[in-house]
């Protein structure tokens, strides 16, 4: 299972790949995080007007591809993800934009060298089962956050499409579901119990914490570092979850909750990340894993 494939303190998440590096949720941010040595990555799912499963985070297209400057798609401004087919998807540059913008500064401070910088232009959005067959190859674990559909507040369809992907991947091994839609984790746990899952929250946590992680079922628990604080960890880590955090890009911040027993964080700089990690392992500073939650 996914837990039994990373460390069980002191991991490091890509987050949407390794998006500090190459443009967000694109095969090339997975190479890139596998290159940097991140345990696993994290990616976003949601399904296209026909019902196909994709990689992608915004509702939508309007910061990650080139749709604004694609006159056949002006009249359909502001370009919700869920209005457009599998083919318009795969149409659109879903590279170009990191060149331009360097939302990182990675390009600018020369992380990224300039030779490598035409090599992610014309990037295309990845269907899930090209990121599933991605991560069986590298045998690279995977966070698939489900994303709530908002074109029907809900709807659980797309539980049972994500899973009928990962079963003909052959990839259960490997996967960790999340959502801030709780509601479909609750699906997942009914319909594959053995795949774990997580729930993820922001802005504020569940009243009575323990015993709603419990009544969900869910092995882990995703909470904005924000909002959480290393004694929080060691609270629900003894209560036997294991805590994920986003999305961590302060090595110190890392640090502290690793040491809490935080199993990993969620960061779009795992190549600066996992040096600590390796680190703090070392030095004998990571605390014994309490034993798993019932969501295994």
């Amino acid at each position: 299972m996914f837990f039994d494939r990373i460390p069980a303190t002191g991991a490091v998440c890509a987050h949407r790949g390794a998006r500090s590096l190459a443009p967000e949720n694109t095969l090339a941010a997975a190479e890139k995080a596998v290159s940097a040595g991140a345990d696993c990555w994290e990616l976003d799912v949601q399904l296209t007007a026909d019902n196909q499963l994709v990689v992608f985070h915004d509702d939508d297209l309007a910061r990650t591809t080139d749709v604004a400057s694609r006159p056949e798609f002006a009249a359909r401004a502001p370009w919700p993800v869920q209005a457009f087919s599998l083919a318009e998807l795969r149409s659109l540059d879903a590279g170009s934009w990191f060149i331009k913008a360097d939302p990182h500064g990675t390009i600018a401070s020369g992380e990224i060298p300039t030779a490598g910088l035409p090599a992610l232009r014309h990037l295309a959005i990845p269907t899930l089962a090209e990121a599933l067959a991605f991560t069986t190859t590298h045998r690279f674990p995977m966070n698939l956050e489900i994303k709530d559909q908002l074109h029907s507040p809900g709807d659980l369809s797309i539980v049972p499409a994500i899973l009928a992907a990962i079963e003909a991947a052959q990839a259960a091994d490997l996967i960790l579901l999340s959502s801030f839609n709780h509601a479909y984790m609750a699906e997942a746990r009914r319909l594959a119990p053995a795949v774990p899952t997580a729930a993820l929250v922001e802005e504020r946590h569940p009243g009575n914490l323990v015993a709603y992680l419990h009544s969900l079922g869910v092995a882990a628990y995703h909470p904005d570092a924000d909002i959480t604080t290393p004694d929080l960890v060691r609270e629900l880590v003894s209560a036997g979850f294991r805590l994920n955090l986003y999305t961590v890009n302060d090595t110190d911040l890392a640090l502290e909750f690793w040491k809490a027993g935080a199993t990993a964080v969620i960061t779009d700089f795992p190549q600066r990340l996992r040096p600590a990690a390796e680190g703090l392992r070392r030095a004998g500073g990571l605390r014994p894993p309490a034993p798993p939650a019932r969501g295994k």
